[in-house]
């Protein structure tokens, strides 16, 4: 290859190890004749790409971040070692032709004047990719952008200037910048004009870019002559609202980092509105998406009791709005609150949204609240042919358009059928037991299963799997999986896992729309609540994971709420005065918290029990959210980093806490732990709590020095 690489190739990868496969394999072969060298920088993937590109392209320079560094960041890391003559960015998800850089370096031979280029780049459907070069974000070029008329009038010269869309993708023309999924540069340029701008952690750090290499007076290049296909961000699409923030704000820091001292007040601010209405815009969309169903019963709740009111008023005297507004929205109120809270009780929303006998269920309870207040409270008296009349149409109506919807769109496979009828579902496990389930469930062809692939255990266990079973990743990364993929279904297999390690894995997802599920061994048995579906000859086991119910994180809070408040009025006459008093000699008690994306440390640096003031101070910890009354044991000498992490808070006192002469070893403390996290709900919590008075384990902190390690 010679002594220097004519060309030098930098990728960053963020958990598209499928995807960067192909893309290697096709540099490769477009690079075979040309000198070359290749970067990948790994910017913290949780899929196992590390472990994979080193296996499979030990000639790749691999650079491993242990975070995510975002773009720009992760790209200048390859870049401070790069020799080529040319510099190649290029995201992991894009495949090149076989004649890509022979075209483009022959175009620099012939133009001279060339000092940035990019080709076609096409979708995966064949289409053209309109953002494959751009303008510079002016101020109105962007607000353009933002409020969407670029994407309405995309033959304007004036709407469409951002993504050049009047301009033909068939011809080769000088343009003011280029996408940052595929840009050839000089070597010799970027270290005239510098490297990407790291206060950009995503987006607009390619038009920065090419903004400068345009002030230092070269040109950038659009050559169709060769293309390449973009599968257009597959690390990142997964969620529209991230997407529009992330990228609302990358073209916020750009218009701020050139524009914003020479424009008006008024342009700066009408260029905010436009990225917040954007922002706006795109999350109700996802919020209605989202929570179709519920909207929908709501309304229709609401529907039918309004007409509940119409006829009853029209058989009295004949229906009147000021009637309607004097007191019977009431009724409105009550019902939609009393609905909404037995229906997440019962997991209605997100898990049974579609189910008819959830719903049926949900609407007897609701009506039966219903009917008890307008028969022992007087002032609901008038309501009650109302409630009989809409305790038979609500339940009717949802079954409707349950049935409908199920009728006319669950063999639907486009996006919109398969976010409804179809689960997101990945297989956790090892060995043979997992690839049979695989099979099986991808061969009933069942539409509730959407099936992803398997997560592995660990990665030093060999898979039996054939290579047309997906794997993505190890079960130490499975929350950031689940976010990555919008999984909504997790299957264990419980051949390769305790059920111990089940529900301590399942403690660390803090999704509520998740559902877990596994398939026991013939010899195996779950003690507790559950549901047991079969597909076919397996049996599902539905895990009911009580502490991670929406419901009952909302009842524990609004207890540790009300009765921490409580205590502190009652305490105030003597508290604040000892507070005056003494506030000089109490130890300061902090609240320490990991990066953006850890789960809460909590570490106390000095605490002294026999203070009574103290107490009184973890009681305003508990009103703040940051403690509870009944939780996990924390120690006042050493941090919660090497203390187990659970799902929920530390507590003055707790099931742990109660049992804590009978621990010997770890295993104990976790069989406890996990016991309280399946079980929790307001009636056991009193439960700990009383009996935490009564032996006086109430701000008992226990040492984890003495527990014995197993």
């Amino acid at each position: 290859m010679g002594n220097r690489p004519k060309i030098s190739v930098v990728i960053v990868n963020y958990n598209v190890k499928e995807y960067l496969e192909q893309a290697l394999i096709s540099l490769q072969r477009a690079l075979k004749t040309i000198p070359h060298e290749i970067f990948v920088v790994d910017n913290a993937s949780v899929d196992g790409s590390v472990a994979y590109i080193r296996k499979r392209f030990p000639q790749v320079k691999l650079i491993e971040s242990p975070v995510n560094l975002g773009f720009a960041r992760a790209n200048n890391l390859a870049l401070k070692q790069v020799q080529g003559e040319y510099v190649v960015i290029i995201n992991p998800d894009t495949v090149v032709q076989e004649d890509t850089f022979t075209q483009l370096l022959a175009f620099f031979e012939a133009h001279p004047d060339a000092s940035a280029a990019t080709c076609k780049i096409i979708n995966p459907d064949g289409t053209f990719s309109v953002d494959c070069r751009h303008s510079i974000p002016t101020p109105m070029i962007a607000f353009w952008k933002v409020v969407g008329l670029s994407r309405l009038f995309p033959r304007s010269r004036i709407f469409g200037q951002y993504n050049l869309t009047y301009l033909n993708p068939d011809e080769t023309y000088t343009v003011p910048a280029i996408s940052g999924s595929f840009m050839m540069i000089k070597k010799s340029v970027l270290d005239e004009v510098g490297y990407f701008d790291e206060q950009f952690f995503m987006y607009c750090e390619d038009i920065d870019l090419c903004h400068r290499i345009n002030q230092a007076g070269h040109k950038i290049y659009y050559v169709p002559t060769t293309q390449i296909i973009h599968y257009k961000g597959e690390s990142t699409k997964k969620n529209n609202i991230d997407y529009v923030i992330t990228f609302n704000k990358a073209l916020y820091q750009f218009f701020r980092k050139y524009y914003a001292h020479r424009t008006v007040f008024f342009v700066r601010w009408l260029i905010v509105l436009g990225i917040i209405l954007r922002g706006v815009f795109i999350y109700l969309k996802n919020f209605v998406q989202e929570h179709f169903p519920l909207l929908v019963d709501v309304l229709i709740l609401n529907l039918v009791i309004l007409f509940s009111f119409y006829v009853r008023m029209q058989f009295k005297h004949g229906f009147r709005w000021e009637d309607f507004f004097a007191g019977y929205w009431v009724i409105h109120a009550i019902s939609t609150i009393i609905f909404l809270g037995t229906a997440f009780y019962l997991q209605v929303y997100p898990h049974h949204r579609l189910s008819v006998q959830e719903i049926i269920k949900t609407n007897i309870i609701t009506f039966l609240l219903l009917a008890s207040l307008t028969f022992f409270l007087k002032q609901f008296a008038f309501s009650r042919m109302v409630v009989l009349i809409a305790a038979m149409l609500s339940p009717l109506a949802m079954i409707t358009w349950r049935i409908i919807l199920k009728r006319y769109y669950s063999g639907d496979r486009s996006a919109w059928g398969r976010d409804w009828f179809s689960k997101p579902t990945v297989l956790v496990g090892n060995g043979q037991g997992v690839v049979d389930l695989y099979y099986k469930i991808r061969d009933m062809r069942d539409l509730s299963y959407e099936l992803l692939g398997v997560i592995l255990v660990s990665d030093a266990e060999e898979f039996p799997g054939r290579s047309d079973i997906p794997v993505l990743g190890t079960l130490d990364h499975l929350a950031g999986l689940i976010r990555i993929h919008r999984i909504r279904q997790v299957i264990f297999a419980t051949d390769a896992l305790s059920y111990e390690h089940i529900l301590g894995t399942m403690s660390q997802i803090r999704d509520p729309r998740v559902e877990f599920k596994m398939v026991p061994s013939s010899s195996e048995f779950m003690i507790g609540k559950s549901t047991i579906e079969r597909l076919d000859d397996y049996p599902f086991l539905e895990i009911d994971y009580a502490i991670g119910r929406p419901f009952n994180r909302f009842v524990k809070r609004s207890f540790d709420i009300g009765l921490s408040g409580l205590s502190l009025l009652l305490a105030a006459p003597v508290l604040l005065p000892l507070l005056i008093f003494r506030w000089s000699r109490i130890r300061r008690i902090s609240f320490h918290f990991g990066p953006e994306g850890e789960k809460t440390i909590l570490q106390i640096d000095e605490f002294r029990p026999e203070w009574g003031l103290n107490r009184w101070l973890l009681i305003w910890e508990i009103f703040r959210g940051k403690l509870s009354f009944v939780g996990a044991p924390f120690p006042p000498e050493a941090s919660l980093r090497a203390h187990p992490e659970y799902w929920y808070k530390p507590g003055i006192t707790g099931l742990v806490q109660l049992n804590w002469e009978k621990i010997q070893i770890p295993d104990d403390m976790e069989r406890y732990h996990l016991f309280y996290m399946k079980n929790q709900s307001l009636l056991l919590d009193v439960e700990i709590l009383l009996k935490a008075l009564v032996q006086k384990r109430l701000f008992f902190f226990p040492s984890l020095k003495t527990i014995g390690k197993g």
